[in-house]
């Protein structure tokens, strides 16, 4: 879970990025943050990674207090945490294995598991077939997926996307966002996507976060979807139709008895 509890954040230069933000997150939740350039959305990125604390309030993931830790501790923090930068920031000179497995080398874990994993994650983001491709030979998408795969390859608790569809043309949005819809589904991630796009929002809805100045503007779940809606009223039309038919009966009834009289 993600807690957020009166966090405000000011710069040195002066610059109030966040305002006494409250905000709770459940376990294996989707939500979307959205806001204008300046907002305070990438502030409060760093504050979830531990790259920034809050200069009032708490921040806690998954029971820790990430404000409070020491600076030689956030690195044990971050492999419980998995972020997609919008630049990718993949290692030019390794292939997309290597891309990924190295997010693993660096938690020591035997040469065997990581091999397993990084073909898990290679098969679960579709790219099996690209991985002894280096990043100069994928497409923009493909790279974003190898920046997904990488960040996965740990199985966080938490998905941080800043931007992911940002160099993206509208099929490829589409099918990122469903990539993250599976990750979500599947890994049971709970996913924050920071963007500021309207028509994916629209299109694929989820919880949605908006910040404007630093505070909290909106906090909006989509309604139930327009199927389940018709449903209950076709259910609630059905009963005066009953009740019509009932009428004519009796209408008709009296009729008859009026002419055999």
């Amino acid at each position: 879970m993600i807690e957020l509890k009166n966090v405000s954040k000011k710069y040195r230069n002066g610059t109030h990025a966040l305002h006494d933000v409250s905000l709770k997150v459940n376990d294996g939740e989707f939500i979307y943050i959205m806001g204008p350039t300046g907002s305070g959305k990438s502030t409060l990125i760093k504050l979830l990674d531990g790259e920034e604390v809050p200069t009032s309030g708490s921040v806690l993931v998954s029971g820790i207090n990430v404000g409070r830790l020491k600076k030689s501790k956030v690195y044990l923090y971050r492999r419980k945490i998995g972020v997609v930068f919008q630049d990718y920031r993949l290692l030019p000179e390794k292939t997309v294995f290597e891309n990924v497995a190295y997010a693993l080398e660096i938690l020591d874990m035997p040469d065997e598991k990581i091999r397993k994993r990084v073909r898990e994650v290679l098969k679960l983001v579709d790219l099996a077939d690209k991985s002894n491709a280096k990043p100069h030979e994928l497409s923009g998408g493909q790279q974003q997926r190898t920046a997904i795969a990488r960040a996965i390859a740990k199985k966080p608790t938490i998905l941080i996307a800043d931007e992911p569809t940002g160099n993206l043309d509208p099929d490829m949005t589409n099918e990122m966002i469903k990539l993250l819809e599976k990750i979500n589904r599947e890994e049971k991630t709970t996913l924050v996507v920071v963007t500021h796009n309207d028509v994916m929002v629209e299109n694929h809805p989820k919880r949605t976060i908006r910040i404007e100045a630093g505070h909290i503007v909106t906090d909006r779940t989509p309604e139930p979807k327009k199927e389940e809606t018709a449903v209950e009223q076709t259910e609630v039309e059905e009963e005066p139709v009953v009740l019509e038919t009932a009428v004519a009966t009796v209408e008709e009834e009296a009729y008859s008895e009026g002419e055999v009289s």
